[in-house]
């Protein structure tokens, strides 16, 4: 079983680095390509409906992964009366984003581009709906090899649409397509583990469900938003431009996240048991883990800081080189998040979980409060400034959390 395990994690990981290299690719080539401004409005767009991502899912995916461990017979009922709900959930996802969209844009383009990367969500999620099942049967190549297929037609779509007609809603167009080719091979290889498409409309199954995914949903939401709000604050207060020269270097932030991740991962099965089991060990593993992730962490966050002008010019080109300063600022911010992806592994098999949300909510105000006292008078180095402090007080907030909850008796 273990080995099994330690199979699915380590195909998942590198599916998912494979997935997230060839997304990044794409992402410079659209820079190079697009330009500065044309590019700003394409990260407000994705940088906008991705916060709605983990609403359409609410946690779902999480109750599926643990209710189908247990039980697979109940696979086909969870997925005709979960089709439905999945729609249903991507529709007011998308009516919410749209709304942000009137709210937040600058221009009628940026308005534009959220409604048309909006309908993403509804093949995403019900895409979701089978690779969740799949995890569920410790199939993971399923939603492996579906990643790497979104990746690939979007860069493909992306940057044959953008070479040749250089318009961003046309480029999010070819995400939109992208995304239903996609979950049309979801559907296909949904049969492999005798799923059939069939929908049912079950309210009290529906009642169910989302009572017990919203706390989970609560986290990733607050999680998903507070990672963006820099960009999309920097896009309401100061344009399209600078919207683009921040995102050029928040993109690398960004991207390395998922190398703590995998970590955490791979911890993931271990901390529930421990936590249960043998607190004191739980917390020695703990501090070493954070030791190993600190050490690597500080690794990363010299090379961008010394090399971050060779690594723009490379990357996007000279009209880029502003991004520099914020690369600087935003390589410190991100040895403390690689830190902060530990913490959550403690706090999501804890019987605390519901009490972390104050939290969460409290450390997304703070990136919003700096962000609108740091952005007028310092530009896009005062976006990165207010990263950098929300994660530290971030980091202090969630190991005193952490800590709390090893310290205290079964």
């Amino acid at each position: 079983m273990e080995k099994k395990v330690v199979r699915n994690t380590l195909f998942l990981t590198s599916a998912n680095l494979l997935a997230r290299a060839i997304g990044f690719l794409s992402f410079i080539f659209l820079g190079r390509i697009l330009g500065v401004t044309a590019f700003g409005h394409y990260n407000f767009a994705l940088a906008l409906v991705y916060n709605f991502y983990p609403v359409a899912d609410f946690g779902i995916e999480r109750v599926i992964l643990r209710d189908l461990a247990k039980d697979s017979s109940r696979a086909q009922e969870y997925f005709q009366k979960l089709l439905p709900l999945r729609f249903l959930m991507a529709f007011v996802s998308m009516v919410l984003a749209i709304l942000f969209g009137f709210v937040l844009g600058k221009t009628g383009a940026d308005r534009l581009n959220v409604c048309i990367f909006g309908f993403c969500l509804f093949s995403w999620n019900i895409t979701q709906l089978v690779a969740g099942i799949g995890n569920a049967f410790e199939k993971m190549e399923i939603q492996s090899f579906l990643a790497v297929l979104l990746s690939v037609l979007k860069m493909i779509f992306e940057i044959f649409i953008a070479f040749y007609w250089r318009n961003v809603s046309l480029v999010l167009m070819g995400d939109v397509i992208g995304s239903i080719l996609v979950l049309l091979v979801a559907l296909r290889l949904g049969q492999k583990i005798s799923l059939k498409f069939k929908i049912e409309v079950d309210l009290r199954f529906w009642k169910k469900v989302l009572s017990e995914s919203w706390v989970f949903a609560s986290i990733m939401i607050l999680a998903v938003i507070y990672l963006r709000s820099s960009v999309i604050l920097v896009n309401y207060i100061k344009g399209a431009y600078f919207t683009g020269l921040y995102s050029s270097a928040f993109k690398f932030v960004e991207a390395s996240i998922l190398i703590p991740q995998s970590f955490a991962l791979a911890l993931f099965p271990q901390t529930a048991r421990l936590l249960v089991s043998d607190k004191k060990k739980l917390l020695g593993n703990y501090f070493n883990s954070l030791a190993i992730i600190f050490g690597f962490s500080i690794i990363y966050a010299l090379f961008f800081y010394f090399f971050s002008p060779l690594i723009i010019k490379i990357a996007y080109g000279f009209d880029y080189l502003g991004a520099v300063p914020v690369m600087k600022i935003l390589a410190f911010a991100s040895i403390f998040f690689f830190l902060n992806v530990l913490p959550g592994n403690v706090i999501q098999n804890s019987t605390k979980v519901k009490n972390f949300l104050v939290y969460a909510l409290l450390n997304l105000v703070l990136v919003f409060i700096f962000g609108i006292m740091l952005i007028p008078r310092y530009s896009i180095e005062g976006a990165a400034w207010a990263v950098l402090s929300a994660e530290i007080l971030g980091f202090v907030i969630n190991n005193a959390f952490v800590w709390k909850i090893l310290n205290e008796k079964n």
